[in-house]
């Protein structure tokens, strides 16, 4: 299993496959097949699936290894399985699921001794549903309450294993508040940190994470390095939802990645997965990533457009900063971008250069 484990975090997915299968058929051959550290097997191997893109072979081993994995109530082998299991859920877009089980662990932890850093990862989880569906200021408590955002990042502890994700959790916090330096300045040392750990699976994400951070900030050239970076090490062993899993905006850098000319075979099949979406959810992505609407000097990103409705809802710049979680100053270079994205000079003139170009409705 710590093979396994270590293999993953490696990212050799194709040699952590092979292991699980192989103990798998081991059990089985010793009439072991229904025991817990099978369920764990299963659960590695499901998440890998789940990193290849393979959605529904990775639930149905995820089902029945969850299924043996609780049966024996180990809570090291429980806590890895449910943490396996939180990220196939975040994967599918089940996110209900993935607070079923964290009540699941708050109810067991009311009988057993729950070591913290089960607890810890699955709420690390439960912030990056937080952040996908938009809900910034429970998970910047979140980072308050853990005292991550007081530590300074010249002073910044060596991660071990588990906090190295607490703090890729903040990173990501960071950028969704547009606090875009200090989220680079964090994630270079993290960087570091993952690099000499020899965790591929982190280095690739911290690298997707700093070229979003660079392409929010308008740095282009040093997103195309990062994500290039990420790209590079990611193709050989066929990571796919380290990429999609980002959203949007990372479709929206690999749209120009293959418009390069960077690695057009992955790139083209990263992109081809974010139009598959899963069977639970509307398609990842509209078509309106690929196709730019006519007449737009440059496109505009997807916080420009929130922005946007939000002026056109007749709301202040101070309003619109309360309601984003934004300080003003961000509201306002947005404000600038958007003018000169739709070459007007007036919040009137956007608002109905907007509706010109269909990017808000008659009516607003």
């Amino acid at each position: 299993v710590k093979l396994a484990i270590t293999l993953r975090a490696q990212g050799q997915l194709q040699r952590t496959i092979e292991i699980c299968q192989e103990q798998i058929q081991l059990a089985s051959e010793n009439r072991l097949s229904q025991t817990s550290l099978v369920g764990l097997f299963l659960m590695i191997w499901s998440e890998v699936l789940t990193e290849l893109n393979d959605l529904d072979g990775a639930i149905d081993r995820a089902n029945e290894g969850t299924e043996l994995v609780e049966r024996a109530m180990d809570m090291a082998l429980l806590g890895w399985g449910y943490m396996c299991l939180a990220r196939i859920l975040f994967s599918r877009g089940e996110f209900a699921g993935i607070k079923e089980d964290i009540d699941k662990i708050e109810n067991i932890s009311r009988e057993y001794n729950v070591p913290t850093w089960i607890t810890d990862q699955m709420a690390a989880w439960q912030v990056r549903v937080w952040l996908a569906q938009g809900k910034l200021e429970a998970a910047f408590q979140w980072a308050t309450t853990r005292g991550l955002l007081a530590v300074e990042r010249q002073s910044l502890p060596e991660p071990d294993f588990f906090k190295l994700m607490e703090y890729i959790v903040l990173a990501r916090i960071l950028i969704a508040q547009e606090r875009l330096d200090e989220a680079t300045g964090l994630l270079q040392p993290l960087l570091e940190t993952a690099e000499a750990g020899d965790r591929t699976t982190r280095v690739i994400e911290i690298l997707n994470l700093q070229a979003l951070a660079f392409q929010a900030g308008s740095d282009s050239a040093r997103a195309m390095i990062a994500l290039e970076q990420a790209l590079t090490l990611a193709e050989p062993e066929g990571f796919v939802r380290a990429f999609v899993d980002e959203g949007r905006p990372m479709a929206q850098l690999l749209s120009q990645a293959a418009a390069r000319g960077m690695m057009p075979d992955y790139t083209a099949k990263l992109l081809a997965a974010f139009e598959g979406g899963t069977k639970d959810e509307e398609p990842a992505l509209s078509p309106s990533w690929k196709d730019p609407v006519e007449g737009l000097v440059e496109p505009l990103s997807e916080r420009e457009l929130e922005v946007l409705q939000l002026v056109a809802g007749g709301l202040t710049n101070r309003e619109i900063a309360s309601r984003l979680f934004l300080s003003l100053n961000t509201v306002k270079t947005h404000t600038r971008n958007i003018y000169g994205k739709l070459d007007v000079h007036s919040r009137t003139q956007a608002i109905a250069r907007s509706r010109e170009l269909g990017l808000l409705p008659r009516g607003q």
